[in-house]
């Protein structure tokens, strides 16, 4: 074995070695909505992976605050916690103490991908909406699709039945058409249910309308994989010629949902 082949391994070895090196990732987050006099000093706590990591700097609501965390190049599932200094202590931001917005959210983090992530806490529509960015500052959000051609109306109806008390989330339905992301509806409660409707590409399509719930502070798609009963997704190809309707009822109890397209 040459002495130039085994330094060109240690080269290699070296290289590879820095690029799985921990990449930086700031996490960024400040309220909105506030109400004069009610600006408290805050702060977040953050699990990495389930486990704790130290607590962030304090700072105004209004402000914006931030973490800078190092992680390997890879998926990690992250819980940021807010907290309010109230009365003189730290609680959490939390219905049960209190406060008019759960400021709690789990999210899964690409480090490969983002760079930067902003949360923000809206306290007049008590929502709390999440912005990835990449190493150029790029917001990551998904484009909606845009289809030439002749078009034709799609409407989509809603409701979940059996809905148990303390469980009734914010909804809302994701369309997709042949995998490209195409409309998103408004949100509305569950057991109230929503009409939606857009207008689809004429000619065969693969259409897919995945029903999302708004839990600790996400959107979440409501499947058997992310803990709910009900796998409510609805896919179909379909030959667009005339207009569409879609009937949808999620039963909770039954575990199953009607679909029904006209």
């Amino acid at each position: 074995m040459t002495v130039n082949y085994i330094l060109t391994c240690v080269f290699v070895l070296a290289s590879l070695g820095v690029y799985s090196k921990d990449q930086p990732v700031v996490l960024e987050w400040k309220f909105t909505g506030i109400e004069e006099g009610y600006d408290h000093l805050n702060r977040c706590k953050l699990f990495v992976d389930g486990n704790e990591i130290p607590v962030s700097k304090s700072c105004k609501q209004s402000e914006w605050g931030n973490s800078h965390l190092k992680l390997s190049r890879r998926k990690h599932q992250i819980k940021l916690v807010n907290e309010a200094f109230f009365n003189g202590k730290w609680v959490e931001h939390t219905f049960e103490n209190g406060f008019s917005i759960n400021a709690v959210c789990e999210f899964e983090l690409d480090v490969a991908e983002v760079a930067k992530m902003r949360i923000e806490f809206d306290l007049n529509k008590k929502a709390v909406s999440i912005t990835r960015f990449d190493e150029e500052g790029k917001d990551l959000s998904e484009k909606i699709a845009v289809f030439r051609g002749k078009h034709y109306p799609m409407s989509i109806s809603w409701k979940f039945i059996h809905v148990e008390k303390g469980y009734d989330h914010r909804s809302r339905m994701v369309v997709y058409v042949d995998d490209l992301k195409y409309g998103v509806s408004p949100e509305s409660i569950e057991s109230s249910g929503a009409f939606y409707e857009l207008r689809i590409p004429k000619g065969e399509h693969t259409v897919r309308i995945v029903n999302q719930s708004f839990v600790n502070g996400v959107w979440q798609d409501h499947t058997i994989l992310n803990n709910f009963s009900v796998e409510a997704v609805y896919e179909k190809k379909v030959h667009v010629k005339k207009a569409v309707q879609v009937v949808l009822v999620i039963d909770l109890n039954n575990e199953q949902t009607v679909n029904e397209w006209r």
